[in-house]
């Protein structure tokens, strides 16, 4: 049997905090989606950032209820760390100023520039590694896809929500996670 090809994604707060054991479609979709993750064998790339925003959204344990929804999201993490060779890349990537500079001077409205600079963090690291990001944030999302005229160092990363592309979403996983067109950045067609 061909060994499958690994990927590094970048996984955003939005889907492990929805990764719970919960039997909604949300909670389902994010769940199965890490899962086949570990399946597979891809692996995740984790800056201090990303684990900050994972840490405050998702990891946090506060009360009963929060140790119930973050019992899969921290068990994932844990079988991650200990499967063979590690599956969870603490990586250290440097915040790209000259892409932000570019970002501020783009005339954007500040709530846009905003919304941005918020999930610029996850394009960096994606850029650091295979240029790929998973998140379920359609805003940010359309928001960088407007903006790959002027930042086209944007308009080849992968942008995946595995809740609108459920079953899709996990077959790509299955085979091997390449780039799809029409779910990069710079893609102009709708998916």
């Amino acid at each position: 049997m061909a060994k499958k090809e690994s990927r590094r994604l970048v996984i955003d707060a939005s889907v492990a905090r929805s990764a719970t054991l919960s039997d909604n479609p949300t909670s389902n979709a994010c769940r199965e989606f890490l899962q086949a993750i570990f399946d597979v064998c891809h692996k995740i790339v984790l800056t201090a950032e990303i684990y900050r925003e994972w840490d405050h959204n998702a990891l946090q344990i506060r009360s009963p209820a929060d140790r119930r929804r973050a019992r899969f999201l921290v068990d994932w993490m844990l079988a991650m760390a200990r499967r063979k060779g590690g599956k969870i890349l603490r990586t250290r990537v440097a915040r790209d100023e000259e892409l932000r500079n570019k970002i501020n001077h783009l005339g954007l409205p500040e709530q846009s520039r905003q919304e941005i600079a918020e999930d610029l963090h996850l394009v960096e690291a994606a850029l650091a590694s295979d240029s790929i990001v998973v998140s379920r944030d359609d805003s940010a999302r359309a928001l960088l896809q407007s903006i790959t005229g002027s930042c086209p160092e944007l308009a080849k990363v992968v942008w995946c929500n595995p809740v609108d592309l459920r079953e899709e979403a996990l077959q790509w996983l299955e085979t091997g996670a390449r780039s799809v067109k029409v779910w990069q950045l710079g893609s102009k067609r709708s998916r």
